[in-house]
C-alpha cells in the first residue's frame, strides 16, 4: 500500500477525524491488536462474541497510533491515538479498499468455489508470473474484512491481480464484487460447503455468481464443465451472442439476480475440464512417478481466425484429475493474456502445493500427504484419489476428521465419502470426531475388505496411529479446519515414526 495520511482516508470513506494529529502516515491495515506499528491502522472489527474496540489499549501498547472507531464514545484513555469515526469499520474499510483499487488500471482475476481457490489461484499465479508481477490473495484473506486489506496491497510494480473471493452467509459475494471489480472470473465448482446457511446448491451457486456484477463486454467467466450447475451456466449464457438467440440458447434456465443476467449477456463465457466438449481440456492423463503428465487442448472462437484450436504437452509436480482441473484453467487465463501454453505451462511446472494443501513429503519412509487445511466432501474425495494415485508403496491409509457447516446434510454427505472410498484401493481409514463416523459406516456397508477405526479424539487417533504406521506406507490427512488435524500430522511426524 502506497502511504497515506489519516487525513485522505477519512475523506475517502466519509469518517471525521479526533485525536491528536491527522497528519499520522498509514502503510496497512490490521484487525488484530497485536500485529502492527505506528504506521499501521487499527480496524476494531465487531463480532458475534467480541467487539475490538475493547482492545485499542493494546493496539496502542504495540505501537499503532490510529483507528477506526464506531462507538458513540471515543477512548480517552489513549490520548495519543488518533481515530476516524464511522458509522461501521468493516463497511469503511471496504468503501477504502474498493477507492484503492480504482487508482491501478490493471486487470483482476477473480476465484470463486466451493472446493480448490486457492490451489487454481496459485496455479495461475504460477502461470502468469511467466511474463508478469502478479498481486495474489495471501492466506485466507478472502471475504468482507481480507478482500479490501488484500486490494490496499496493490503497488504500482503490479501488472495483475489473482484474487480469491468467499462467501458464506447470502448476501456476501454482492459486497466483495464491487471492491475487487474482477473482469476475468474462474469459478472451481458448486459444492455444499457453507450449504447449512445457504440451504442449496442451487442458492450457492447464485449467490457466487455476484462475483460477475462488474463484468463489461471484454470479461470472461471460466466455468467448470465437469461441474454440472456451473456447465449449466455456459449452456444458457456461452452460446455465440451473435446468432440468433431462440435458435443457439439451451433450454436450461437458471435462477441469478438481474445484475448477473446484465452482465453475463455482456461477458464471453466458456468452460474448462477433463471432457472434450470443454472450451479448455485435458486428455492422455498419465501418472508419472510424483509427477502429472497431460495434454491440454483449447478449442475457441477467435475474431480473427474463426475457431482456433491448440495443443500441448503440459507437466505437473502434483497428483490427482482436480489438479489438471485447476492447472487447464491457469492455462486458459494465461491465454486471455497474452501468455502462449509453452510459456505458461513451465510456471505450472515449478508450482508446489502451499502449507497443508496437499503437499507430499517423506519421514523414515512414510508417504506423508497432509491437506488438513480445510475439507468439503468433494475435496476429501480428491485427497483419497491423490492417496490412490501414488505407487510402490505397501499400504495405503486415510485420516479423515469431520467436515463442518454441512448442516442437515452432514450425515449424507460423509456417509456418501465412506461408499466413494470404498470403491477405491485404499487399505485403512482412521475417522476422528462426530459426524466422520458415517464415513466408517459408508465403507462398512460397501467394502468389508477395507480396515476401518474410529476415534473421538486426535490423541486417541495418534496412538493408535503410532502403534500402526510403518515404512513403506501412504497415509493422508484431511478435515475440516476446526478439527485442528494438521496438530496431529504434526505430532506424529515432527519427530520418528
Amino acid at each position: 500500500m502506497r502511504e497515506m495520511t489519516v487525513k485522505e482516508i477519512a475523506a475517502i470513506v466519509g469518517g471525521i477525524i479526533e485525536g491528536s494529529s491527522s497528519n499520522v502516515t498509514v502503510t496497512g491495515f490490521s484487525t488484530n491488536s497485536k500485529e502492527g506499528d505506528e504506521h499501521t491502522l487499527f480496524i476494531p472489527v465487531i463480532g458475534e462474541r467480541v467487539d475490538a474496540h475493547d482492545f485499542i489499549k493494546d493496539a496502542y501498547a504495540n505501537g499503532m497510533r490510529a483507528a477506526f472507531w464506531s462507538r458513540e464514545e471515543i477512548n480517552q484513555d489513549v490520548p495519543d491515538m488518533v481515530y476516524i469515526k464511522v458509522d461501521n469499520t468493516v463497511d469503511a474499510l471496504q468503501r477504502l479498499g474498493a477507492w484503492y483499487k480504482d487508482q491501478f488500471l490493471i486487470p483482476v482475476v477473480g476465484i470463486t468455489g466451493s472446493v480448490g481457490k486457492t490451489t487454481t489461484k496459485e496455479m495461475i499465479a504460477a502461470a502468469l508470473e511467466t511474463k508478469y508481477n502478479v498481486l495474489k490473495t495471501s492466506g485466507n484473506m478472502n471475504g468482507q474484512i481480507g478482500l479490501p486489506q488484500m486490494m490496499c496491497r496493490l503497488m504500482p510494480e503490479h501488472d495483475i491481480a489473482v484474487i480469491e473471493m468467499g462467501m458464506s452467509i447470502p448476501g456476501e459475494m454482492e459486497k466483495l464484487t464491487p471492491i475487487a471489480k474482477p473482469e476475468t472470473v474462474v469459478m472451481t465448482n458448486i459444492g455444499v460447503s457453507h450449504i447449512g446457511q445457504l440451504k442449496t446448491q442451487e442458492n450457492i451457486r447464485k449467490e457466487k455468481l455476484n462475483i460477475v456484477n462488474a463484468f463489461s463486454k471484454d470479461s470472461t467467466l471460466l466455468v467448470n464443465g465437469d461441474d454440472h450447475l456451473l456447465n449449466e451456466i455456459y449452456e444458457e449464457f456461452g452460446k455465440d451472442k451473435s446468432a440468433d438467440k431462440e435458435n443457439t440458447q439451451s433450454s436450461v434456465k437458471i435462477e441469478v439476480s438481474d445484475a448477473t443476467n446484465a452482465a453475463l449477456e455482456l461477458a464471453q463465457v466458456y468452460t474448462f475440464g477433463l471432457k472434450e466438449g470443454c472450451t479448455f481440456y485435458a486428455d492422455q492423463i498419465e501418472i508419472v512417478g510424483e509427477q502429472t503428465h497431460f495434454t491440454f487442448h483449447a478449442n475457441y472462437p477467435d475474431a480473427e481466425n474463426g475457431m482456433k484450436s491448440i495443443e500441448e504437452r503440459v507437466v505437473l509436480s502434483v497428483l490427482g484429475n482436480h489438479n489438471v482441473s485447476n492447472a487447464l484453467a491457469a492455462l486458459a487465463v494465461a491465454m486471455k493474456y497474452g501468455i502462449e501454453p509453452c510459456v505458461a505451462k513451465k510456471g505450472l511446472e515449478a508450482y508446489r502445493p502451499i502449507s497443508m494443501r496437499g503437499g507430499i513429503r517423506k519421514v523414515n519412509g512414510i508417504t506423508v500427504i497432509d491437506d488438513t487445511y480445510n475439507a468439503s466432501p468433494d475435496s476429501m474425495k480428491s485427497a483419497i484419489d491423490v492417496l490412490t494415485a501414488i505407487s510402490g508403496v505397501k499400504r495405503r491409509i486415510a485420516v479423515l476428521a469431520d467436515i463442518l457447516e454441512l448442516g442437515e446434510l452432514s450425515e449424507s454427505c460423509h456417509r456418501q465419502v465412506g461408499e466413494y472410498i470404498a470403491t477405491q484401493p485404499v487399505d485403512e481409514v482412521i475417522t476422528i470426531g462426530t459426524e466422520a463416523a458415517a464415513i466408517m459406516e459408508g465403507i462398512k456397508e460397501h467394502n468389508s475388505g477395507i480396515k476401518v477405526a474410529h476415534y473421538d479424539t486426535r490423541e486417541q487417533a495418534k496412538e493408535a496411529l503410532e502403534a500402526d504406521l510403518a515404512s513403506g506406507d501412504a497415509i493422508v490427512f484431511k478435515g475440516s479446519r476446526g478439527m485442528k488435524l494438521d496438530q496431529l500430522v504434526n505430532d506424529l511426524f515432527e519427530k520418528e515414526v
